[in-house]
């Protein structure tokens, strides 16, 4: 992923986490409208503990950081006769300060405004999916969580659930906060799709490539074949003689030209991934040893926190720039992410232009 690419994916990250489970709703004759977002609403509600403290000073750690701030109760807001309850806004306030804040008032204040902007944006959204008839399939939402799940696979594939739920707990969200967060996201980003305009012209493309040339350059790198003899963290000092008499035994026998595959199986489950390293890899120890090597050679025995490598240099990478052809699908790709982000942007703005909205913070 380029640098800028990786700008732009983070301003799309950014996008959806604005677009947080749907608010609770009081029943008016406009809510009967979006009995989707009513729904999700009241699941968030019913998982919120904020709701049984409405008297509580806002900030957790109580009045001697934030005197007078009082927390709020029943709606903080309507958009187009539809209520967002304090509740949501109670809980994002909480995630976002945390306990033992002590942050100056007029910045409390600000951050309280910003939460109700962006609990208001979505609200608009969600009434123009609904208005627009955007809906969601069930396959479509396995395959968006799915997606969101493949980032806690393990190098065999399988799902690590302890890192998952460690993430959730992080984010201080249930696993069905996360789904509803989701469908809510994906429903979302079929309105802009249906709506707005991420057409990327081939001349839009072009000219992008062009005024980006530090974005293609790939620095020089190295490509090695590893095997590892792997080591405890606090190993005592015989188990480490111990692995790092199985390593030179590799490399000796890698020396005298045996199999690289056979040889791996002696002293691993199974032969390791190749490793690509650049000068400015993480596990320094092995991008030294890759970059001294020429391709073929095999190098001594390396310690490092995982244990101890030997490595093969495969290939030797120079410097280069990436050419148009090489990168253009990653060009469309960053292109439609930076539309995408505009045109929710002005979607929304023209939403809040046209609609009724009531703020009711008490501060």
């Amino acid at each position: 992923m380029t640098g800028i690419e990786r700008r732009w994916f983070s301003v799309t990250l950014m996008v959806a986490g604005l677009m947080l489970v749907g608010c609770a709703k009081k029943p008016t004759a406009a809510a009967q409208a979006a009995p989707q977002a009513t729904a999700a609403s009241a699941a968030v509600a019913a998982a919120d503990p904020a709701n049984k403290e409405p008297e509580k000073i806002i900030a957790k750690t109580g009045s001697p950081n934030l005197p007078g701030f009082v927390r709020p109760s029943g709606p903080v807001a309507t958009v187009n006769g539809m209520n967002i309850e304090a509740d949501l806004f109670n809980a994002e306030f909480d995630r976002l300060v945390g306990s033992g804040a002590r942050i100056p008032r007029d910045r409390m204040k600000r951050i309280a405004r910003n939460i109700l902007g962006k609990l208001i944006n979505n609200e608009l959204r969600r009434q123009s999916i609904v208005r627009e008839g955007v809906s969601l399939t069930e396959h479509e939402f396995e395959t968006a969580y799915g997606e969101y799940t493949n980032r806690f696979l393990d190098s065999d594939g399988r799902f690590n659930e302890k890192r998952f739920n460690a993430n959730l707990k992080r984010s201080g969200m249930t696993r069905a906060q996360l789904k509803a967060q989701i469908r809510e996201q994906r429903r979302t980003r079929k309105l802009i799709e249906k709506v707005g305009n991420l057409e990327v012209s081939p001349e839009e493309a072009r000219q992008y490539y062009g005024n980006n040339p530090s974005a293609w350059i790939e620095s020089e790198s190295r490509d090695v074949r590893p095997i590892m003899v792997p080591v405890a963290p606090g190993a005592d000092s015989k188990e480490q003689a111990e692995a790092e008499s199985k390593a030179q035994a590799a490399h000796d026998a890698l020396r005298r030209g045996g199999d690289f595959e056979q040889i791996s199986l002696r002293f691993q489950d199974r032969p390791l991934a190749p490793i690509h390293l650049t000068r400015n890899s993480h596990e320094q120890t092995l991008a030294r040893q890759a970059f001294e090597l020429k391709v073929g050679e095999v190098s001594k025995p390396i310690k490092t926190r995982w244990g101890w490598y030997v490595i093969r240099l495969i290939e030797k990478n120079d410097q280069r720039t990436r050419p148009y052809p090489e990168v253009r699908e990653e060009i469309y790709k960053t292109m439609r992410a930076r539309k995408f982000y505009l045109e929710d942007q002005r979607i929304v703005r023209e939403l809040r232009e046209k609609a009724e909205v009531v703020e009711k913070l008490p501060f």
